[in-house]
């Protein structure tokens, strides 16, 4: 994604920590994207837990209430509409809740299910800043500051030199 973690450590200085944790659920079978989600969504100040695929988040939801599920939607063992399927007819609740990161929108198929469930759309490859959006737009009464936007897509030498 092309981020070095001097540039992740400068985003993050600049976003506060939301108040009261919120429980969220990140699936994905790509660990890189797990890692770098978790730990931005977790200095942002949310409570994360991971899932490597649908089977695995679905049995985790079953132990456990989130107010967001970030799934991908092509995963093995279970992919991210069959999970979507699962949530409706068990967990009615999450329906509303959960946003697609997907870098397969470009498929008929793919297009069609995304417009017939409603569900937001966390575009790969993709800016941390959005992410950090839509989850603040979902799930909080703050969004983030268009400085810390415009910090996280700048090169870790232009952020450094505007600290200054």
């Amino acid at each position: 994604m092309g981020l070095s973690r001097v540039s992740i450590d400068s985003f993050m200085q600049e976003v506060s920590p939301v108040g009261g944790q919120r429980k969220i659920l990140l699936v994905d079978d790509e660990q890189d994207i797990l890692d770098i989600l978790s730990c931005v969504l977790s200095m942002a100040g949310y409570d994360v837990d991971t899932a490597r695929n649908g089977l695995e988040a679905l049995h985790k939801t079953s132990l456990q209430d989130y107010a967001l599920i970030i799934t991908n939607l092509r995963m093995p063992v279970m992919n991210g509409k069959v999970l979507y399927a699962e949530l409706c007819a068990h967990y009615a609740h999450l329906s509303q809740r959960v946003v697609f990161c997907t870098g397969d929108t470009g498929e008929p198929e793919t297009e069609c299910f995304l417009r017939a469930c409603g569900a937001r759309v966390i575009h790969k490859p993709f800016a941390l800043s959005h992410v950090l959006e839509t989850v603040s737009r979902l799930l909080d009464t703050t969004s983030v500051p268009a400085v810390v936007v415009r910090r996280a897509l700048a090169p870790p030498d232009a952020v450094a030199a505007s600290s200054v």
